[in-house]
């Protein structure tokens, strides 16, 4: 079942509002759903653009860029800092950074990770004001095959194991308990694991973590055309609540 779809009006608020979207591969995914989603409604057009700087014109638009590089979270912080310190945040009404799966693995120190991220929100929202900035968890990947566990087992990790997921659980579980009740939360990890109403679920060590759904899945780490459109739909519902 795939999830509900935006109503008319919180498309018509999403694609009145200028967004500042940073990101990396799943954020691309993210973007079709979108595109697929205003194309399916009959909605007003949704305008979206790749830019590091305040596109020209009246009206709403959907700016992105991807930030940094992969399995390096402090360098999309720094960067989509420096986006946001820059004419963009002058310029738009909602801005929002998401990291991918690689950038939290199990070599990762969450609670470090949290703290540069809560510590740049922050910056942020006291240098720009007049912007909301909207708080994401971490990406998932989907469970890992007997294959990639072997492959595990000989020392090839491609991170995408249990144990990465548990870590990517831990830190999202930090960032829910800090600001899902702000308003200006965006759980992509709830999302990607949740198929009809039954999150995806596993266990390591007798605690349970979320895996990236199958059914929502492309491949490992990727969205397909209804994770896609299920994850726009939840931007969508955020941002045009503010």
């Amino acid at each position: 079942m795939e999830k509900k779809a935006p109503t008319s009006a919180e498309l018509t608020s999403f694609s009145g509002k200028r967004i500042f979207f940073g990101h990396q591969s799943v954020g691309m995914n993210i973007i079709g759903g979108l595109e697929a989603t205003y194309s399916r409604s009959g909605s007003p057009t949704l305008t979206v653009t790749e830019t590091r700087t305040a596109p020209s014109g009246a009206g709403g638009y959907l700016a992105h860029a991807p930030m940094g590089v992969n399995g390096d979270p402090i360098g999309k912080f720094a960067d989509f800092t420096t986006v946001m310190n820059g004419s963009m945040g002058k310029a738009v009404d909602v801005a929002m950074l998401k990291l991918c799966y690689v950038d939290v693995t199990a070599q990762t120190d969450v609670d470090a990770l949290f703290k540069k991220y809560s510590a740049m929100m922050a910056q942020l929202e006291a240098a720009h004001p007049d912007v909301t900035f909207i708080y994401t968890t971490v990406p998932l990947t989907t469970d890992r095959g007997w294959k990639q566990k072997v492959k595990s087992w000989l020392g090839r990790d491609d991170q995408m194991g249990p144990a990465d997921n548990a870590a990517r659980e831990r830190y999202n579980q930090v960032v829910r308990k800090q600001y899902s009740q702000t308003g200006r939360f965006f759980d992509i990890a709830a999302v990607e694991a949740t198929m009809d109403s039954a999150p995806a679920e596993r266990k390591r060590d007798g605690v349970p973590y979320y895996v990236l759904n199958n059914g929502l899945a492309a491949d490992p780490g990727h969205l397909n055309g209804v994770g896609s459109r299920a994850a726009a739909a939840e931007f969508v519902s955020v941002v045009a609540a503010q």
